[in-house]
């Protein structure tokens, strides 16, 4: 990754100059918040400056899965609407981009900053800015995500539980309920994990990583929020009336079944990076683990079938 780094740092020498420096910036951890495993990053100074700077490198493991280009397109979305940090450049030979790296006092959000009522409703506030702008014009679903990983975790030397085809076969139904109620596409983050919104001393917010950002149905960012944040539905259920200004039912089943869709989604990208990664550890099995749980969990409730039959 050194080496990425710096054919990286001479593409971008018409920002950086000739003699920048660089040291790692944010150390990767996979369980419990799959903070920063898909990505390798350095804080950048200019010659005798500060590391006014910040280098990502996308992982080769989850190359086939990201586009590179649409990320840096969101990533100039969101810093003209005021939402993350300023991104200078993309190099696609690299799968590098630069960014203006934020200052001494931030850090990356834990679940127990966003979910105070303050943080948490300036991230909403944020998500609908984002939603009401204009299209992207790419596409994504979770269910089409999910297509696509299975059949490179089934191919693969790992451990899929006993009952993962049973989980599987629910996203059939899922998309073809929510297919069913429409769908109103929006630009989107598109993972408003806790480890992607960056902490001001100030109670600042800003938005990282953008490799998931597209035209999606808001209802699966808010799912996904939903069901990191909170362990009751019916603090969940507070988190859709700030988003719509009022509670419906069926748009919280909506979220719902989106988020045990989600589950599904990163347990096996979770597993795609066991697979690919080259040390071999616990930390993606733990995680993976943890994610099936939840997702059996929300499908086993009594009332999961009829929530999607109210959709």
């Amino acid at each position: 990754m050194e080496t990425r780094a710096e054919t990286a740092l001479v593409a971008f020498s018409s920002v950086l100059g000739e003699t920048p420096s660089y040291a790692p910036a944010t150390a990767a951890v996979a369980s419990p918040s799959y903070h920063a495993v898909e990505s390798c990053s350095f804080a950048v100074a200019t010659a005798g400056g500060e590391a006014d700077y910040f280098l990502r490198l996308g992982a080769d493991e989850v190359a086939d899965l990201v586009d590179g280009e649409a990320a840096f397109t969101a990533a100039l979305r969101f810093h003209q609407l005021g939402f993350s940090p300023q991104p200078f450049g993309y190099d696609a030979a690299n799968g590098a981009t630069l960014f203006a790296r934020l200052g001494d006092g931030w850090r990356a959000a834990k679940i127990d900053d966003l979910m105070q009522p303050a943080a948490v409703a300036r991230l909403i506030d944020m998500q609908k800015a984002i939603a009401a702008s204009a299209k992207f014009g790419r596409t994504w679903s979770v269910f089409d995500g999910i297509v696509q990983l299975w059949p490179i975790v089934a191919a693969g030397d790992t451990s899929l539980p006993g009952d993962a085809d049973w989980m599987l076969s629910w996203m059939v139904p899922i998309r073809e309920a929510i297919l069913a109620a429409g769908i109103d596409l929006r630009p989107a983050h598109g993972d408003p994990h806790s480890s992607n919104v960056m902490l001001g001393t100030d109670g600042a917010l800003q938005l990282v990583d953008f490799d998931m950002a597209a035209d999606i149905d808001p209802y699966y960012q808010l799912g996904v929020q939903m069901n990191e944040l909170y362990q009751f539905e019916t603090q969940m259920r507070l988190l859709l009336e700030m988003h719509d200004g009022a509670f419906s039912e069926k748009a919280f089943n909506r979220c719902r079944a989106y988020a045990a869709a989600d589950d599904l989604y990163w347990a096996l990208r979770s597993l795609v990076l066991e697979l690919r990664s080259p040390p071999k550890g616990v930390e993606f099995l733990k995680y993976a683990s943890w994610r099936f749980l939840r997702c059996r969990m929300l499908l086993s409730h009594p009332d999961f079938e009829a929530r999607l039959r109210s959709l």
